[in-house]
This record gives C-alpha cells, structure tokens and sequence, in this order.
C-alpha cells in the first residue's frame, strides 16, 4: 500500500511551513488567493486525499473544548418596518435557530436593518466592513421577487427561501414540494376525498411554486371527480374564498392563512371538523387545534448557520457559479381541526359481487 501523502510532503514541495498547508486546504482568508491555488495544485499533484480518520478525530476534540469566538454574522433585514419581520412566527423561529447554533459553534448574530435612517446601500456595505462582517443571513423578504441591492461579491451570503431575486444564491428552506404532498396523503389517509388549496399567489410565489406543483401532483392520481381546482387569489378576498367554495364544495381546506378559520364558521356557518376539515401547511407546533404541516423552522435557522459556516471556512465570497438549495423537510401534524382517523368516514360505493357462473 503506497504511503499516504501527508500535508509536510505537500509543505516540501511547495517551500512553505506546514501550517501554511493547513490554511491553503480550508481556503482561508489569512492567505492570498493565488497562493491557496498554487498550494492545492501542489497538492493535487501529490495525490493528496485528506485522512477521514483524522479529519473525525479533529472534530471530536474541537467539539469537547470550550467554543471560542468565531465571527460575528450578519441577520440582513430587507423589510421597510424592522419589526414587521420577526412578527411572522416562521421567520422569529428561523431566527432563534441561527442563534442558537451560532452560539453553539461561536459565532455572534447582529441585525442589519437595510431600511434604518439614511441606510443607503452603500452605507450598509461600510458597516459590515466596519463590523469585519462577511457571513450573510439574508432573511426571507417582505415580498416575492424582491431585489436586495447590495454588493455581495465581498461576502459570502446564505438566503432563507426564493423570495429575493435574482434567485442565484446558496438557499436553505423547508422543502415546500414535500409538505405539500405529505399533507396530500396524511388527508387522504383520514378519508378526505375532495382536498381543497386555498393560496394567496404571493405566498406560492415565495416558495417558488413548490405548494401548487406539490398539490398539482398528487392530484393527478385522484379520480376526476374528486380534484378540486385550487384557488390562488393575488389579495386573499373573502367573496373569492366564499364563492369556490360553494361551487367546488371540498371537504378540507387547505391553506397557509389564518383568516380562513373565520370564514368557514362564521361566513359558511360550517362546523370544523364536523362539516368540513383545515389544515394548514406552515402550523405552530405549539398550537394544539390546528392540523397541517410543522415546518420544522427552529432547524431551517440552524441548517442555514450551519451551511454559513461551511461558506466561511472554505472563504467562498460572491454569488455562486452553481447555487445549492438545501431542503429541510417538514412533519405531519394532526389537530381537532381534522377529523381523527378513527372517525366516520364517507361510505365508499360497494362493488356487487358476481355471481359464480
């Protein structure tokens, strides 16, 4: 068995100390780009392939020592009201779940409210620089399609969803497709037959369609007769709601907004889950009613820290030539707001037997 390359071998050949090695093969800032490319070329014409054993033995003795400060991160807030973000349940939790893995690995959060009082995109690059900020959290913004307007080529940047534009960034989000299709089955496992989604096309706009394609696609299995065409509305008006109801007649609502709740008691004078079910494909695991789809958001803030981290030891800055969307997917939730799975259920048509000839 030839011997394994080692990164003094690599140090030899290249005339540097083997420390330096270290810092050219994680990419480091400390070390000018042109020369972590010579090193690594070097390496790579040595056959260098890095010891797994001792790549997991470095992980475990840096996870039982004290965590030290690392870098501070920045919580880029592109929202004209700054408290208008964290309002939305989703986006406080995806926040708490930065911070709580960013303490764990040593890093600090600060906020980066890009609509402060003569915030000017130019200024908002200079307090970053000021700061030595270059990790970026850029949160979910307050509308699809919306363009940030800041020069990341200095920063290595991470975006919670599809919202901003253009869509070229590393992302990290629940994996919208898979709650929609999971909520799909878990329905029709409780006998739900007629599965309505009711949508504002902004909210689907956001998760880049993935809710619609997600229902669209599990509806193509169903018979004719039980597919209900979904409502995507650009204002989410009550009279729209009210109308596809009565003419589609589902016997659940799925949605994303809270106001629908009211409409069915109170404008339909329905009985939830009596006549008809709701769920919901981003619900709060803390609320004991509501059926539908945990997104798990505290682990969607901890994955993107996570992903960041990985962005700043390897010193990737800019926009990537070939962005990575990592997928956090979601779990079932049942709530009084379904029928239990033990209930009376449609009786289903009987087939007549045939009579042995």
């Amino acid at each position: 068995m030839p011997r394994r390359i080692t990164i003094r071998d690599i140090a030899a050949r290249a005339g540097v100390h083997f420390s330096t090695v270290s810092l050219a093969l994680r990419n480091s800032p400390k070390l000018r780009p042109e020369v972590c490319k010579r090193i690594r070329m070097v390496a790579d014409e040595l056959g260098y392939v890095p010891d797994p054993a001792m790549a997991a033995l470095t992980a475990y003795r840096n996870s039982t020592r004290p965590v030290n400060y690392q870098a501070t991160l920045a919580w880029v807030n592109n929202w004209p009201v700054q408290s208008e973000l964290r309002r939305i349940k989703t986006f406080d939790l995806y926040f708490q779940g930065a911070l709580e893995r960013a303490s764990q690995l040593g890093y600090r959060i600060d906020e980066l409210w890009l609509h402060g009082p003569a915030m000017t995109a130019h200024a908002a690059h200079a307090i970053l620089k000021a700061r030595n900020i270059t990790g970026l959290l850029l949160a979910p913004q307050p509308f699809a399609h919306t363009p940030l307007g800041l020069d990341l080529s200095g920063f290595s940047p991470l975006a919670f969803g599809y919202s901003l534009q253009p869509s070229n960034l590393h992302v990290v989000t629940n994996h919208q497709y898979q709650s929609a299709s999971l909520m799909m089955r878990s329905l029709a496992e409780l006998g739900y037959r007629r599965i309505g989604l009711f949508l504002r096309s902004d909210w689907d706009e956001k998760v880049n369609g993935s809710y619609l394609s997600g229902l669209l696609f599990m509806q193509h299995h169903l018979p004719l007769a039980d597919r209900v065409p979904p409502l995507l509305t650009k204002e989410g008006l009550e009279e729209e709601f009210v109308t596809w109801f009565k003419r589609h007649k589902p016997d659940v609502v799925v949605a994303v907004d809270r106001a629908v709740r009211p409409w069915i008691e109170k404008t339909l004078k329905l009985r939830i889950p009596h006549d008809v079910g709701l769920a919901n494909l981003n619900v709060d695991p803390k609320d004991p009613w509501l059926a539908g789809i945990y997104q798990n958001d505290r682990l969607i803030g901890a994955t993107a820290v996570d992903f960041l981290a990985g962005m700043l030891q390897r010193n990737e800055r800019g926009v990537p030539a070939t962005p990575i969307r990592t997928l956090v997917e979601g779990e079932w939730k049942l709530g009084p707001s379904v029928r239990d799975a033990t209930a009376d259920r449609p009786a289903k048509p009987q087939r007549r037997k045939r009579r042995a000839s």
